[in-house]
């Protein structure tokens, strides 16, 4: 499997609480065949199929909210997060809540022209040792050297820029896209505290893990949409 087959993979057991066997990962073509197996494997759970996860995980995130919020009114499905989460104090009450929750929470990502800056440094400091060496016939430890540098650079800018993590990426702007990824990281722990477990989330949740793994259009991401010639998995 190449390295974008097994970051779903990994990503579909920890989601649903599963471990799939290296020889059925290796016969996955498309997206029903993951499926498939992830039905197989949960086949014998016997919870409530009319229980709602995606409702019930709202409640329970906003009621972990409102000690830390000026409006309780202002937590709301369509409501933004930037709205009623002030920018101060933000990441910490972001870890907080995925560890009073005991939940895994989607990253706050840093501002774009940050993320631009940072790559763009990185890129510029390996090609400065590239042609540093370059230039004296050594292109070969040049490219080392160049590797090794992006590497460096690359871990020290991300240490530096660590305190500006503090916004939400475009999947979960509002409390709705939250939420659902909320559920998608964490199916399987919340389908058990809330006794609940249908063919219908679970489809869900896995379109959403292979669109945020693979950066494809949901619509995309059908039955017979076959990984390798249909999504561009590596």
């Amino acid at each position: 499997m190449g390295l974008d087959a097994v970051e779903i993979v990994m990503e579909v057991e920890e989601s649903f609480g599963i471990t799939i066997p290296e020889e059925r990962a290796g016969n996955v073509r498309t997206v029903g065949d993951l499926y498939a197996i992830v039905l197989d494997l949960t086949k014998d759970i016997n919870r409530d199929n009319s229980v709602c996860v995606t409702a019930s995980t709202f409640r329970s995130l906003r009621r972990h909210l409102i000690p830390y919020v000026s409006n309780a009114r202002s937590i709301r499905p369509s409501r933004t997060i930037a709205d009623s989460l002030p920018l101060r104090g933000r990441q910490r009450l972001w870890a907080r809540l995925g560890h009073e929750m005991d939940l895994r929470m989607p990253p706050l990502q840093r501002p774009s022209w940050l993320a631009l800056a940072a790559i763009l440094l990185t890129v510029t400091a390996g090609g400065f040792c590239f042609v540093a060496f370059a230039v004296d016939n050594k292109s070969s430890l040049g490219i080392v050297l160049a590797l090794l540098m992006s590497g460096l650079v690359g871990l020290v800018l991300a240490a530096l820029t660590k305190p500006f993590q503090l916004f939400p990426a475009s999947t979960f702007m509002d409390y709705r896209g939250l939420v659902t990824q909320i559920v998608a990281l964490n199916y399987g722990k919340l389908s058990e505290r809330q006794n609940s477990w249908n063919a219908t989330d679970i489809w869900d949740v896995l379109q959403l893990i292979i669109v945020e793994q693979l950066g494809v259009k949901k619509k995309a991401v059908t039955p017979t949409a076959n990984f390798i010639y249909d999504l561009g998995m590596d």
